[in-house]
């Protein structure tokens, strides 16, 4: 076990007895986590610039636009932690907005990824965003 396993060492209960929304947490921090990690670069920048060149991958609005990308990358267990999470309350919250109920499923489903320890899943999920973005600068 490496280091960054052993910092994630935790035992879940069933999965089907944890609320969708806390998938959903859990993804939006990792997200969050992993491309301002990424925009950091060798951490000779400026928070407010990391800040400001995140809001491009981490708000609803880009959320809901990387499910366009990866959705039918999804195997059938990830489309189930989609579907469910899209249809939460917590997804429903913001009354029927469907581009944050959208980014709450994608949340959900690296949140998923990331509580079952399927880091290798995240990372292909997220280079196939990655690749979109980088040759199409509209996102």
């Amino acid at each position: 076990m490496n280091e960054f396993e052993e910092i994630f060492n935790f035992q879940l209960a069933d999965l089907r007895e944890i609320p969708i929304d806390n998938f959903a947490y859990i993804g939006d921090a990792v997200i969050a986590l992993i491309y301002k990690t990424k925009l950091l670069g060798d951490g000779r920048i400026k928070t407010r610039i990391v800040y400001e060149n995140s809001k491009k991958f981490l708000s609803a609005t880009a959320h809901s636009k990387f499910i366009d990308l990866i959705y039918e990358e999804f195997n059938d267990t990830e489309k189930q932690y989609y579907k469910r999470a899209v249809n939460s309350n917590g997804a429903k919250k913001r009354g029927n907005d469907y581009e944050y109920r959208k980014s709450t499923g994608f949340e959900a489903v690296i949140g998923y990824l990331f509580l079952t320890k399927n880091y290798k899943r995240i990372k292909e999920l997220l280079g196939v965003i990655d690749n979109c973005m980088s040759t199409d600068e509209t996102y």
